[in-house]
């Protein structure tokens, strides 16, 4: 009986924990966006609502994404933060536009080959953050509000 109640409690602190990865740096240097929206699954219908979503100029070409508390089915007994690296932009003015394909997603620092991103297009307009792309075969849309 003991046993199994000791299950039970660990089955459950397992099931609400969450995967995390590092939080990037960011200094008054770092080219960064940061935005608050919905994350969509058309396929099944579900909505990750308040998805906090980062967005860092690593350099001239380069962004990487972070993704944080995500979950892409309500079933899915964990959040991830997540991570997409090596996505190149480009920035005319105030928007900044930005694609990649084939690109392997990092979660607790460990990739996700199995979810690779694929058709990644997105966009960084003065108030919005707009993302479009691929896990595996599950297309996906962020939509949300840039932070002031």
């Amino acid at each position: 009986m003991k046993k199994i109640f000791t299950f039970i409690v660990l089955a459950g602190l397992f099931a609400s924990c969450s995967i995390n990865s590092p939080e990037p740096e960011i200094t008054d240097d770092t080219d960064a966006y940061e935005a608050l929206g919905t994350l969509l699954i058309p396929s099944s219908g579900f909505t990750k609502e308040n998805l906090r979503t980062k967005v860092v100029l690593v350099d001239q070409e380069k962004l990487d994404i972070y993704m944080f508390d995500v979950k892409f089915a309500a079933l899915m007994p964990v959040t991830i933060d997540m991570v997409i690296s090596d996505v190149s932009y480009v920035k005319n003015g105030s928007l900044i536009t930005f694609y990649g394909d084939s690109i392997v997603p990092y979660a607790g620092n460990k990739p996700y080959e199995k979810y690779i991103v694929t058709e990644l297009e997105g966009s960084i307009t003065a108030d919005s953050m707009f993302i479009s792309n691929n896990y595996g075969d599950t297309p996906s849309i962020y939509r949300g509000a840039l932070k002031q």
